[in-house]
């Protein structure tokens, strides 16, 4: 059967035309020379004898592919036909299942894109600026503050885009529409399928930018200024809220008096915002608490520092090889601990 293979190899391999059809032609010149075979087996002869004599009677690979372009030259176009037609339909198939794919997974990421958009202008964006406001995004390491500040600067530059896209996206939602009924209508370029799929990657790829953006703008302060946030006393924040609250009460007294109704609106919500902000912040009460004790809690945290600087010169003397220098230094970090947590 190797002999008849390499037979069909060299028949079948100038025939132009798809691979499919080769092979139709390959089944069919197999199938021939199959039944010869069968017949000259049943004559007598043996395997390789009936071979030899099929392949004999059929004639040399070169007449044989010369006939088939000569004397079925139509039938071999009808099958180039039908098979062309064929790989094209599955083709059209394939091509369009991956172009529907293509277009869905665009249209799913816009739209998880527009989501968390919106979702962090209207949940993470005010905390932020709250928090911002409060002075606590301030790097302990100057070096690295200006990143602190660029990615502010880039948040609050996003912050009006993302608003007027959400307050007028109705009539972006229009305009869009428009555009794209327009583009189906008027549009019948053979690329047209391209065009739209290119139109979804850059709306994807400029959505996802803008992600990244907000994504790294809203991370970027808060991991740098941690330590800070980590260490920030709360007494400040706890003096400013008291103060506001007041200066909105005394506000909000002379507006009711004055029967300027919009005006202590405003007073009020000011008010409001300080309570809200106080009663939320757990080292509220404590800080409150405390006021008459300040100097007090100066003194604590003031010695809680230099037990921490004691620390650095330990570890020298250690490092020194000096018994005397470490006993003097732990001496000094003893006393100002104790100060530190010694009881009232």
């Amino acid at each position: 059967m190797d002999k008849l293979e390499l037979y069909l190899d060299q028949v079948c391999r100038g025939i132009a035309g798809p691979r499919s059809l080769r092979q139709h032609v390959r089944q069919e010149l197999r199938e021939h020379l199959l039944d010869a075979v069968a017949v000259h087996r049943a004559a007598g002869l043996t395997e390789e004898q009936a071979i030899a004599k099929a392949l004999d009677d059929f004639g040399g690979p070169e007449e044989v592919r010369g006939e088939l372009e000569t004397f079925h030259g139509h039938r071999l176009l009808t099958t180039v036909v039908d098979k062309s037609l064929e790989w094209k339909e599955k083709t059209m198939k394939a091509r369009w299942l991956w172009t529907t794919m293509a277009h869905l997974s665009l249209a799913a990421l816009i739209v998880l894109d527009g989501f968390f958009i919106v979702w962090s202008m209207i949940f993470l964006v005010p905390s932020y600026i709250k928090v911002h406001e409060d002075g606590l995004l301030e790097a302990a390491n100057a070096d690295v503050q200006p990143y602190v500040d660029r990615a502010d600067e880039l948040l609050m530059a996003l912050v009006p885009v993302a608003n007027n896209l959400a307050t007028y996206w109705f009539l972006w939602a229009f305009l869009l529409i428009v555009v794209w009924g327009l583009f189906e209508w008027r549009v019948h370029s053979e690329n047209k399928s391209l065009m739209r799929l290119s139109a979804l990657g850059l709306a994807a790829l400029v959505l996802t930018v803008s992600v990244g953006l907000t994504g790294i703008s809203l991370l970027v302060p808060y991991a740098v200024a941690l330590p800070t946030l980590y260490g920030q006393s709360p007494e400040p924040i706890v003096r400013d809220d008291t103060a506001a609250i007041a200066t909105a009460l005394e506000g909000l007294e002379k507006s009711v008096a004055a029967r300027d109704w919009k005006a202590s609106e405003l007073d009020l919500s000011d008010a409001w915002s300080a309570v809200r902000d106080l009663a939320g912040r757990g080292a509220a009460a404590p800080a409150l608490l405390s006021r008459a004790e300040q100097p007090k809690i100066d003194q604590i945290r003031a010695a809680l520092q230099s037990a921490s600087h004691s620390m650095i010169d330990i570890q020298n003397a250690i490092l020194a090889k000096d018994p005397d220098r470490v006993s003097a230094t732990l001496k000094t970090f003893r006393d100002a601990y104790q100060t530190a947590v010694a009881e009232p």
